[in-house]
């Protein structure tokens, strides 16, 4: 019985490490793709950008900063419905995060503003709580 106990307990240990290094394997994979996206905007290449930011989402699909980001890229192609909805993604995914809010708030009032329909997209629960960007 003592010899079983010992192979059963190395390769327990061994699975261990296996799925310990695949998570790790893919947090680290999103930490690349996530520098090369930001590398991506900071040169306008946009459409890079989009691509690997939706890598990081599809790897970790509550990435809240990958969405907000995505967002980002998506407005600066001039995708507003694309951006609308990744920054409301990424406000519900961290609901106290100001900032994501804001996007979210200032891109559905650009989107109204330029004459796009925005009646249909859902509201946050404090959004007359956000500071006017007006």
């Amino acid at each position: 019985m003592l010899r079983y106990i010992r192979p059963a307990s190395i390769a327990i240990i061994g699975c261990l490490i296996l799925f310990g290094c695949a998570g790790s394997r893919d947090a680290t994979q999103t930490e690349a793709y996530n520098r090369f996206a930001i590398k991506a905007a900071q040169a306008q290449l946009w459409n890079e950008a989009v691509f690997r930011w939706k890598q990081v989402i599809n790897i970790d699909p509550e990435d809240s900063k990958a969405h907000n980001n995505l967002g980002v890229a998506y407005e600066a192609l001039g995708n507003m419905d694309e951006a609308i909805a990744s920054y409301q993604r990424a406000a519900e995914l961290e609901p106290n995060n100001k900032y994501y809010r804001l996007n979210y708030r200032r891109c559905r009032i650009h989107l109204r503003r330029s004459g796009g329909d925005d009646k249909d997209a859902p509201q946050l629960e404090d959004e007359e709580e956000l500071p006017s960007t007006e």
